[in-house]
């Protein structure tokens, strides 16, 4: 059996899709499991043993280089597991012979929360829940639990107890960790050593390791890998490191667990304050704190962070 599972991104998202595929291959250990992603993406399936081949879609290249890749490599599967959800994945419904399978991702429910604090049953639910789903459906297996759905990474990278990874950047400012500075001091002061990465500036502390800027998805999986554990608001780095295994601290302001992204995983505490009425604002995040005050993430002082991460 070949089956084909489908994610194009984000960096968060195809991360989560990996402790997905590893029960599904844990399951069907005869079958071949690979993946079909954005190229820039490829690099979070390298050295993972229960994935057989990843397809690379350069989106650069433009749509008829997707439809030229797909004609010529996604003839023989059995099954397709759409793990996305767009255009450019449902589009593999009507061209591939193998039986398309859908994950549904309850965008609508997740919109009215916001709008309405109408819950549905289903924002109960994990996504790495919501991605094995079809699975179950399809091959009649139930549902795993929770733990044996844990996104997983390869990494070699030897780990210093005491070094601390810190990402407090987030693609939305009300997910931003407004206190880096004050957190690295206090990190500091007792006995970490602070290691900024990602995609934003470090605070201007003396004493930190500065590892931010650009880089390779794989030099930063290995600068996670290196650190005794990691603090991240809730963004792609924050599942990395759960990946990883890494004790974590996860900073959510905005967001909130209802959104199917809380790493409800072992080894991760999350700093959050549920008695500010006005989170979840957005989905996604904003710009800026719709009613001015940005309480939610004000009120997560670093003692806070701290004392989360001392606890692990």
């Amino acid at each position: 059996m070949k089956v084909l599972f489908v994610r194009f991104s984000s960096l968060g998202d195809i991360i989560l899709t990996t402790g997905v595929i590893r029960k599904f291959k844990e399951l069907f250990p005869d079958a071949e499991a690979d993946v079909l992603t954005y190229a820039p993406y490829a690099d979070v399936f390298r050295g993972l043993p229960f994935v057989n081949r990843v397809l690379e879609h350069n989106k650069k290249d433009g749509i008829i280089s997707y439809f030229s890749l797909i004609q010529k490599e996604t003839e023989e599967y059995d099954h397709i597991f759409d793990l996305h959800g767009k255009l450019l994945s449902m589009f593999l419904r009507f061209h591939a012979q193998a039986d398309y399978h859908k994950y549904v991702k309850d965008s609508a429910a997740r919109r009215r929360f916001v709008k309405t604090r109408k819950h549905d049953p289903r924002l109960d639910l994990h996504v790495v829940q919501k991605y094995f789903e079809p699975i179950a459906q399809t091959f009649n297996v139930p549902m795993p639990e929770l733990e044996e759905l844990r996104p997983v990474l390869f990494s070699d990278a030897r780990s210093v107890a005491k070094h601390v990874l810190v990402h407090p950047f987030a693609s939305r400012y009300t997910k931003t960790y407004p206190y880096a500075g004050e957190l690295a001091e206090l990190l500091i002061e007792n006995g970490y050593m602070p290691v900024f990465a990602g995609d934003g500036k470090a605070p201007d502390v003396k004493g930190i390791i500065d590892r931010t800027g650009k880089s390779k998805i794989r030099d930063f999986f290995d600068t996670i890998a290196s650190c005794g554990a990691v603090i991240s608001s809730d963004s792609g780095p924050l599942h990395a490191a759960v990946a990883l295994k890494k004790p974590t601290v996860g900073i959510f302001g905005s967001t909130t667990k209802d959104f199917g992204f809380y790493p409800s995983f072992s080894g991760v505490k999350v700093v959050e304050d549920n008695s500010v009425e006005c989170r979840p604002c957005d989905v996604h995040g904003l710009e800026a704190c719709p009613k001015g005050h940005f309480d939610c993430m004000k009120r997560l002082t670093p003692d806070k962070v701290v004392e989360a991460l001392k606890s692990l």
